[in-house]
């Protein structure tokens, strides 16, 4: 690790993110707080209050749901998964809204998977309006096996309204599942999958997503010399989200347009 002699010698406001399976992204922030690789502050130009101690908990819930959003989506687009996952829990089987019950049962199921059957995976968890928890994700299903679903009284093979078919997934014992190939739109996958990243979306089991441990995280990153003035990138591109960080730090974003490579499920 190198380290600047001054509050950060390799430093931008701007910065492009290209990602294997999207469009790459273009950020700007309102201070320079991109740093290239290898390099480390010894001064950071912004304060960070010490954990716990945050001036305003809302904002700070937020700016840490906004991270969690970034990278899951990070992953999801650095990753070509192949199905997109939704398991429900059977209120006879397990306690659906028991928080520990639950987190030791996904992680126990997830494991063995992993380790058995090659099953790689980004999940997020997520309540019903009842409180009862849920999961969406995407997924390689490896060995895990996969059956078509069918209509329970016609025994007919179901299908997406896009005539994608769907797969259950009888491994997963408690309770109902359905996994779906992704169609050629991946980013829009991607994308759908962070929609649940809202201000009513909360950390359930202490962490905000669960992923495989051999997944690709980051994007390559370019910093922009010079940089870019904030105001201007702002004005000049109204389809560009402005997310908060910390104190009175804010992104600005929007994508580069290249070859479409990816939907939704």
């Amino acid at each position: 690790m190198l380290f600047g002699a001054s509050a950060c010698d390799i430093s931008s406001n701007a910065r492009v993110l290209e990602y294997p399976y999207a469009d790459a992204m273009l950020q700007v922030c309102n201070t320079p707080i991109f740093r290239a690789a290898g390099w480390e502050c010894r001064q950071r130009p912004y304060t960070v209050p010490p954990k716990g101690q945050a001036a305003d908990p809302e904002r700070a819930a937020a700016s840490s749901r906004c991270r969690a959003k970034r990278e899951v989506r990070d992953i999801a687009m650095c990753n070509r998964f192949s199905h997109f996952l939704t398991w429900t829990l059977n209120g006879a089987v397990i306690d659906r809204y028991g928080t520990d019950a639950v987190r030791k049962a996904v992680l126990t199921w997830l494991k063995n998977a992993s380790h058995r059957k090659g099953f790689r995976y980004l999940i997020i968890a997520e309540r019903h309006k009842d409180g009862a928890i849920h999961f969406h994700g995407l997924c390689n299903p490896g060995l895990v096996r996969m059956e078509r679903a069918t209509h329970p009284r016609t025994g007919a093979a179901l299908s997406t309204d896009r005539g994608q078919p769907i797969f259950n997934m009888p491994e997963w014992r408690y309770g109902f599942s359905t996994c779906i190939p992704i169609d050629e739109h991946y980013e829009r996958t991607c994308q759908y999958l962070t929609k649940y990243f809202e201000k009513d979306f909360t950390k359930i089991f202490g962490k905000w997503y669960f992923a495989s441990r051999d997944l690709v995280r980051k994007p390559q990153i370019s910093l922009i010399d010079g940089g870019i003035p904030f105001d201007e990138f702002v004005a000049d591109h109204p389809e560009a989200y402005v997310v908060p960080v910390f104190g009175d730090v804010k992104i600005a974003g929007t994508s580069l347009p290249s070859p479409e490579k990816g939907g939704s499920p």
